[in-house]
């Protein structure tokens, strides 16, 4: 089993998740065989995405997206879109298991914006969900305060962890077999 990893930290985001030093994991087959698991985290250039574990660069990673305004930005704007499109195929081609991380509950993507249209670009992210297999994860929150900036880091590594387990123990499994 994993007693250490270390989460990669895109280099362009600008207000980072944090980690915490240690995540207490399970078994998927036994709940309750559990064990701690040694955090760090370090920045990177990452090719895809803006977080992921290092050594499991095409397992999982994860794209986040910070508020409505780069979503309407990334959806609707001509030449951002276009980028988007690229960089949401790389990261499906990349990894085999691609997280989209939304930083709003849906009443807030959907808030009125002038001269805007909400909707439009929550149609074309569904479309571009489904396109490139993204899994959707949705964390309303408001501020960015360290707490709640370590609490989703907490979330996000288990997202990135669980991969890894998963894989982890099948190879425990085939062994003994």
């Amino acid at each position: 089993m994993i007693k250490e990893i270390t989460v990669v930290i895109d280099t362009r985001e600008q207000y980072p998740l944090f980690f915490p030093e240690f995540i207490h994991v399970t078994h998927p087959d036994n709940p309750t065989r559990t064990w701690p698991i040694k955090v760090s985290a370090k920045r990177g250039t990452l090719h895809l995405g803006d977080y992921c574990l290092e050594g499991y660069e095409t397992l999982a990673v994860i794209e986040r997206k910070a508020s409505q305004l780069e979503i309407l930005k990334n959806m609707t704007d001509a030449k951002d879109k276009a980028r988007q499109a690229r960089a949401f195929k790389r990261l499906s081609e990349g990894c085999k298991y691609p997280y989209l991380l939304l930083e709003a509950s849906p009443a807030h993507l959907l808030a009125p914006v002038p001269g805007k249209h909400p909707e439009v670009a929550i149609q074309m992210l569904a479309c571009a969900m489904l396109k490139y297999r993204l899994q959707l994860v949705l964390m309303p929150w408001r501020g960015r305060s360290a707490e709640v900036r370590r609490k989703i880091g907490t979330f996000c590594l288990h997202l990135l962890v669980a991969p890894v387990i998963m894989r982890e123990t099948q190879d425990v499994k085939v062994n003994l077999l």
